[in-house]
């Protein structure tokens, strides 16, 4: 059964005890959204999203109504998590009026921390073990990436010398030194999913790092190539077509390169001259861009549905 999502309000009666789907009937649901609804090409991926998400919250809606253990509620929510994350990412150049990242993160975050509490009541079970066993810590510390609070929770459940966390513990550390361009390296050692969620926080750490830039770079004559920029803040692929303009949105100027051929900046041939005072640090956000190298990696995973639903199929 497929459910549309319906509040809780006071002029609506309580539901029946033969309405509420029993947890095999939910996890029958889920897969069914997640192999035959969300693989159907028919409809463009904004749409299938919609749908399967408001369908995903009628699923959770009677997770809560059940009370379910942690060990009914895991097999339920952790694919639900999955598609949030990839979600986030593949919509992310959306336009509002298709998808509202602000309400996918919070359903995310939502998700991620009761699906937390679940394993900590399990944490004494041995069912649960590798390679799912810190898989969704690192989702964690990955949607949350630069958290002081994040980093602190992991550390305090599991420590800081757990291999499998590592890599998301080092990025985190990295941010909370403000050598952003460390925490953006680690980044490219996550797992696909990982980085995809991930890489949502690179516009955040893009102008943070451009602001320091405008401290230490500050100089009358001195100017820093475009195409070093690139490197240092991980334009890649087709998003290096935007870096003059995102240098541009936080009123940085640019300026043709010493020595350079060419005239424009299709052609790399020009700087950026870096001054404190003009660096506007009061402008929205850029919003995030998908990223060449992690779309490949995505792509080689294999089947949608198998990243989603991997323990479903073992």
């Amino acid at each position: 059964m497929v459910k549309e999502f319906s509040r809780s309000a006071a002029d609506r009666r309580q539901p029946k005890a033969w309405e509420i789907r029993t947890p095999r009937a939910l996890q029958e649901s889920l897969y069914y959204l997640l192999t035959i609804v969300l693989t159907d090409t028919r409809r463009p991926f904004h749409q299938r999203y919609e749908f399967i998400f408001d369908r995903m919250r009628a699923i959770r809606q009677e997770v809560v109504i059940q009370n379910l253990s942690g060990a009914e509620a895991l097999p339920i929510l952790e694919p639900i998590v999955r598609f949030l994350c990839l979600s986030a990412y593949r919509l992310c150049e959306s336009p509002i009026s298709e998808f509202d990242p602000k309400i996918c993160a919070q359903h995310l975050q939502e998700c991620l921390k009761k699906v937390l509490r679940c394993r900590e009541e399990l944490s004494k079970s041995q069912k649960r073990t590798a390679p799912y066993r810190f898989e969704m810590e690192r989702l964690y510390l990955a949607f949350n990436l630069g958290s002081p609070e994040a980093t602190q929770w992991v550390i305090n459940r599991h420590g800081t010398t757990v291999p499998e966390l590592q890599p998301l513990l080092g990025a985190q550390l990295e941010c909370q030194r403000g050598n952003y361009f460390g925490a953006m390296r680690r980044m490219w050692v996550f797992t696909p999913l990982e980085a995809a969620v991930a890489s949502l926080q690179l516009p955040t750490f893009r102008r943070r790092l451009l602001q320091q830039f405008s401290v230490a770079f500050q100089s009358r004559v001195q100017t820093v190539p475009l195409e070093w920029l690139e490197t240092v803040l991980h334009y890649d692929g087709y998003e290096r077509t935007f870096l003059p303009d995102d240098c541009r949105h936080y009123n940085l100027q640019l300026v043709p390169l010493a020595g350079a051929t060419g005239g424009g900046v299709g052609d790399r041939a020009w700087a950026v001259k870096f001054e404190k005072a003009q660096f506007d640090a009061q402008r929205s956000m850029i919003p995030p861009r998908k990223c060449r190298s992690i779309e490949d990696a995505l792509e080689r995973c294999g089947d949608i549905s198998e990243i989603l639903l991997c323990e479903f199929y073992g």
